[in-house]
């Protein structure tokens, strides 16, 4: 205690200013509550089985750490206050600089910066966690891993169907399915109610789009030769079919096999999306560059595997994937030996049993539609929405097929390209009858591939340092203003605010009702910056004829405020510059319009907050003629 004491007679003697504000012992409890918040964020996540859940990154405010951040940072602040609190040296007549008024500022704002921002510390030690723990290089070499293993899931019956088959015919080629769309004169497969024909294709890129936005579509081309289009960079390209191929060679069986697995489990620090048959336009992918050529190597090294014919270098593959499993505690009862006997059959290597996505409970019927663990976590039950789709083969037997799992009569009917399916099993009862007891969460792997990259790539502090600067900006202006005016002003500059606020809507909802909604943007906007002005501008023309209470309404108001003028700023030129844009939209012509906010981004929020420091810098002149007029 005595040496607390001889520092803080130290600084009482030499830094006065840093002795008053207690910024000294307020940094150092900071900086340790800091090292605890980032202690817990490293071990947190320790155990694998917190990674699988979906989205970690809200972890903080979902398991109450964001309630115990706010209670330590309202303790520090009010204790923090209190103990400043019993010396104001500018209200006691103290020598006070311009300099030594706005230095104060600042501290208040980095006391307040450091005591609010425990989320970085945790985050901080969280991202190291999983940085040191799963190194890229290890991740990578599990991935490949794991990408090579899921062929043998046998966990969806759509991924073992005739149309995944890419390798080995080159993939630039589209296989139709609607049945409506299949030219009966030319080569085509038959699997029960599917029927599979194999078109070459060619493309036309278009550059221009219309009014909306959209790509025009290509002139003389019809939409029902359409295979699918991709969108990359500034064009559109429209792959259409051209002529029918014959694979027979390449295919062996037309129904469930190993062969013509192509799907990718996981890609590119991304979770696996939904790629329909040929259609794989998503924004944060190439489709045709990378998609398309990861999956004709799956299919290719999966074919590769089978043509061997090797049953311990099937086994090891098994045993490694069920290691790494291990590793990330992936709940599964899959053993080597069982999986090798399910997947070995070596004639054509045919799908003949499958594995659950999860373990159902007793008495409890598996749907391969259900997510387990969402449904645990949110209580929802996704199986309503399929429960017409596992029965879609109702009535197949009598020519009509099921589309967005509503029965409809088609003009061409099954029958005519496969007449024995009444004598054969539909694909859903053969999932049903060969699903085995084995299961292997592969949602909680997916989770855990996609959290583990999350973590490691997003900025956490880029993302949400503005909202702590400006929480510790707006904190720091209210304990100045009151520290320089007192309460009472404050407390009168609150209330005379909120009647402006709403004189200002009053205002508004009178313009409406008499001139209607035409130009209202405007008319609030210049209202707001009138009345802005006038209250910057009052305390620096009038000071001297205005009572010290009335004076200290709008010098707390423009400390508290300015920010938000220079935002108005900012504002009222966007409102101009929509407008323009807006009114040269002729000729049917299409414009993106860009406003200054917009191309400035959350720079602006850096902008503002600079003008916010320089505006309080000079402004301090104008506090200590307030504090010279007389009471």
């Amino acid at each position: 205690m005595h040496k607390i004491y001889k520092f803080n007679q130290y600084l009482l003697e030499k830094y006065p200013t840093l002795w008053n504000t207690k910024i000294v012992w307020m940094l150092l409890a900071s900086v340790f509550v800091h090292i605890i918040f980032f202690s817990i964020g490293y071990v947190s996540h320790a155990d694998p089985v917190t990674l699988q859940k979906f989205d970690v990154r809200d972890d903080y405010f979902k398991d109450g750490m964001i309630f115990i951040h706010l209670i330590i940072s309202i303790l520090m602040i009010v204790g923090w206050l209190i103990l400043m609190f019993k010396n104001n040296a500018f209200k006691n007549f103290y020598p006070s600089s311009q300099w030594k008024l706005f230095s104060q500022f600042v501290q208040y704002f980095v006391i307040v910066f450091a005591s609010t921002t425990f989320f970085f510390s945790y985050m901080a030690g969280f991202k190291m966690f999983v940085e040191n723990k799963y190194p890229n290089d290890k991740m990578a070499e599990s991935v490949e891993l794991i990408n090579k293993t899921y062929p043998f899931f046998s966990q969806e019956l759509e991924n073992y169907t005739l149309d995944n088959k890419v390798y080995p015919q080159y993939p630039d080629i589209y296989c139709e399915t609607d049945i409506e769309k299949i030219d009966r004169n030319k080569k085509y497969f038959v699997y029960y109610d599917r029927v599979y024909q194999y078109y070459t294709l060619y493309s036309k890129t278009i550059y221009k789009k219309n009014r909306y936005g959209d790509y025009y579509f290509p002139d003389h081309e019809a939409e029902s030769d359409l295979a699918y289009s991709e969108e990359k960079g500034n064009a559109k390209t429209y792959y259409f079919k051209k002529d029918v191929l014959d694979l027979s060679p390449y295919i062996k069986i037309t129904g469930l096999t190993y062969y013509n697995f192509s799907n990718i489990f996981y890609q590119n620090n991304l979770k696996e999306k939904n790629y329909l048959r040929r259609d794989y336009y998503n924004d944060n992918i190439d489709p045709k560059d990378t998609y398309k050529k990861e999956a004709f190597e799956i299919n290719r090294l999966t074919t590769a595997l089978l043509n061997k014919k090797n049953p311990p270098e099937l086994d090891k593959l098994m045993n490694n994937f069920l290691k790494l499993s291990k590793e990330f505690a992936i709940d599964t009862n899959l053993d080597a030996k069982g999986w090798m006997k399910m997947v070995y059959l070596p004639e054509n290597f045919e799908v003949h049993y499958f594995i659950k996505k999860y373990k159902n409970r007793s008495g409890e019927d598996y749907d391969p539609n259900k997510n387990r663990r969402y449904d645990d976590d949110y209580g929802y039950d996704v199986t309503t929405e399929t429960a017409v789709a596992v029965d879609s083969t109702v009535a197949v037997a009598d020519a009509r097929r099921v589309v967005n799992g509503e029965v409809v009569d088609d003009e061409v009917q099954i029958k005519d390209f496969n007449p024995e399916i009444n004598n054969q099993l539909s694909p859903e009862d053969y999932f049903k009858a060969n699903l085995t007891d084995y299961y292997y969460n592969t949602d909680d792997l997916r989770n855990f591939l996609g959290n583990v990259d999350i973590v490691k790539s997003t900025d956490f502090f880029s993302e949400n340092i503005h909202i702590y600067l400006w929480i510790a900006f707006f904190l720091a202006t209210g304990v100045f203003s009151f520290r320089i005016t007192g309460l009472k002003q404050l407390l009168f500059s609150v209330i005379s605010a909120g009647v402006l606020v709403l004189a200002v809507v009053l205002i508004t909802v009178l313009y409406t009702l008499s001139v209607g909604r035409h130009g209202e943007e405007f008319f609030i906007a210049y209202l707001v910056l009138g009345i802005s002005l006038f209250i910057l501008l009052m305390p620096l023309l009038m000071m001297r004829k205005l009572s010290k209470l009335i004076s200290s309404i709008f010098v707390n108001i423009s400390i508290n405020g300015f920010v938000l003028f220079v935002l108005l700023i900012f504002v009222i030129i966007s409102i101009h510059q929509q407008a323009a844009c807006k009114a040269s939209n002729l000729g049917g012509k299409y414009y993106d319009c860009k406003t200054i906010i917009t191309k400035l981004d959350l720079n602006l929020s850096y902008i503002i907050l600079i003008s916010g420091f320089i505006f309080m810098y000079f402004y301090t002149a104008v506090l200590k003629k307030w504090k010279s007029l007389p009471q």
